[in-house]
């Protein structure tokens, strides 16, 4: 079993790599929360609020260090904003979830 991943090591290196420049109005708000790392991406358009998430909960079998875990994050995020249109929130409430 290896140790588990240190996620403000990885929070620390997805703001290091994510050099995306968004327009304003644009939030990416990175965050811990116990054994998660979650990316918030939100706009608020003309008719709706847009966005996604990007969760990495890593497993005790990860092969990735917490580095690079940061830094995959801050890929499939800038990776998700190139496309230009943001998903609108859910009817159910919930945003796109993009899991890594």
């Amino acid at each position: 079993m290896t140790a588990p991943l240190n996620l403000d090591d990885s929070l620390l290196a997805f703001r290091a790599a994510f050099k995306y420049e968004h327009p304003e109005g644009l939030t990416v708000t990175p965050q811990v929360d116990g054994g998660t790392l979650r990316v918030e991406v939100r706009h608020q358009d003309v008719d709706a609020l847009r966005g996604f998430d990007v969760v990495a909960k890593p497993l005790e079998t990860e092969e990735r260090d917490a580095v690079q875990l940061g830094e995959d994050v801050a890929r499939v995020v800038e990776q998700e904003l190139m496309y230009g249109q943001l998903p609108a929130v859910g009817e159910d409430g919930t945003y796109r979830r993009i899991v890594v």
